[in-house]
């Protein structure tokens, strides 16, 4: 029969056999948690890219504007005859206003841009101290519709290589400014049928250089513009017209810009 020495002794000999196991498993569970947690850290850095974020709904497109339809524009050239004078033509009684009223009386607009010079022409220097070239390069609107070049009786006597020269070089320039625009080109006037030779002259070379640009041109001076029976439409210093000049004038040109002109805007 043991004695209770002997139960002592086996009993701290049983707890020391059953701590290596203890410590075992221990050290078994530690090294499952840290292997999972270890797991579980390399799959958070697996680098997998994010779900794709859901792109924005495409704009929807602006609704169109219809384009606002372009107002003709007629760009008109010349010197006195064009900006009136103490005889005649000033304000609403100038012939380019008048055209452009009966553009607006028949319900279509117009844009007028006038060029005025008294004294000038392709050569001589008037008030402005400009020739018509010159005022092209400065005023010409490059959207013109239409272009009307009028005179000019102001340029005296040139040698027909320099008159030529300076016409050839202004209906040349006024291509390249307004490259869409359609041009008409009205010579001198003159009021009687004693036209200087140096006006016919001029004339002449004109009207070549107008041709060999392809431009249409009103020969004043063969068509009796204002002269003989329309003397009375000339005021008393013999050389600009009178109001009624003016309405003469403008009955004359506005076909032919009419018939140049693109389709007139309706007015509102």
């Amino acid at each position: 029969m043991p004695t209770r020495r002997d139960i002592r002794r086996s009993s701290r000999f049983t707890r020391r056999r059953r701590w290596p196991k203890v410590l075992a498993f221990l050290g078994l569970f530690l090294a499952a948690a840290l292997l999972t947690a270890y797991a579980l850290s390399q799959s958070d850095a697996s680098g997998a890219p994010p779900p794709a974020a859901t792109p924005p709904a495409a704009a929807e497109p602006a609704a169109t504007q219809p384009l606002a339809e372009k107002v003709p524009q007629i760009d008109i050239l010349g010197d006195s005859y064009v900006a009136g004078s103490a005889e005649g033509g000033k304000g609403a009684e100038n012939w380019t206003k008048v055209v452009g009223s009966r553009f607006y009386d028949q319900g279509t607009r117009v844009e007028l841009n006038v060029m005025a010079l008294p004294g000038s022409g392709y050569m001589a220097r008037g008030n402005t101290d400009l020739v018509f070239r010159e005022t092209a390069t400065l005023r010409l609107r490059p959207t013109a519709d239409v272009v009307v070049v009028f005179g000019s009786r102001n340029d005296g006597r040139q040698t027909p290589e320099a008159m030529y020269k300076a016409a050839r070089s202004l209906y040349s320039d006024i291509h390249d400014i307004a490259p869409q625009a359609k041009v008409v080109v009205v010579g001198p006037v003159w009021v009687n049928g004693a036209v200087p030779s140096f006006i016919t002259a001029n004339n002449a070379e004109m009207k070549q250089a107008a041709a060999d640009e392809g431009i249409p041109y009103i020969d004043a001076l063969s068509e009796g513009w204002l002269a003989g029976a329309n003397e009375g439409l000339i005021g008393l210093d013999g050389i600009h017209p009178t109001d009624e000049g003016h309405a003469y004038l403008a009955a004359k040109l506005f076909p032919f810009i009419e018939e140049l002109l693109p389709e007139p805007a309706p007015l509102d």
